[in-house]
């Protein structure tokens, strides 16, 4: 049996946009949109949004001590409060990491995979704090890197994840059904900042994992 190509919700936009798709963990992901270095250029000088909605991502909730984390391996963890965190893993990475959290949790805690409620939007950049001042009344100054915390991107309820890569990115992550919403309202004050989408390499060139 062959298994079926995961899509975002956005791979339609990304293709109006020109994405060259390149398959991972059977996901179709946008590797690029025509010119790699002019995306690496955004992201060190202006600002990019990238659609990272194949990561894998697992949903923790209850009593979440430090073991269940530790358990779940090398992972971006959105920890929200004390009863909530979201796993963030590369593409097709959901899988081993819901064992290891499900095995380590106990009765008192819940790990559920929900890759497929969500979308991912990265926004990076050093004008990454302009875009934002246009998108959301929430004061992303008081998010350090490594923090998370529930805010409105564009009037769409998001999990927020705030980066230090060497360049500032905020990851959104927003139910599915707002994806394309969400996509299009981000891009357009992208854009008006000079900026405008990137691929999955130029980010992982300049460090994203």
């Amino acid at each position: 049996m062959i298994a079926a190509t995961r899509r975002s919700p956005i791979a339609r936009l990304s293709a109006s946009l020109g994405a060259s798709v390149e398959t991972e963990a059977g996901w179709e992901i946008a590797a690029h949109y025509g010119d790699e270095a002019a995306e690496r250029a955004l992201l060190r000088d202006l600002v990019a949004v990238a659609d990272v909605t194949p990561r894998g991502k697992i949903d923790l909730r209850g009593e979440i001590d430090g073991g269940v984390l530790t358990a779940a391996g090398e992972v971006l963890t959105a920890r929200m409060w004390d009863g909530w965190a979201l796993l963030l893993t590369e593409p097709g990475g959901e899988e081993a990491v819901l064992d290891r959290a499900d095995a380590a949790a106990g009765p008192r805690a819940m790990a559920t995979d929900v890759t497929h409620l969500f979308a991912g939007l990265a926004l990076a950049g050093p004008k990454l704090e302009d875009a934002l001042a246009r998108l959301t009344s929430w004061d992303p100054s008081t998010l350090a890197p490594g923090s998370a915390t529930g805010a409105s991107i564009g009037d769409v309820r998001a999990v927020l994840v705030r980066r230090d890569i060497g360049i500032p990115v905020l990851e959104a992550y927003v139910a599915t059904e707002f994806a394309r919403y969400a996509w299009e309202t981000v891009l357009g004050v992208v854009r008006r900042l000079g900026g405008g989408p990137a691929g999955w390499r130029a980010l992982r060139a300049e460090g994203w994992s």
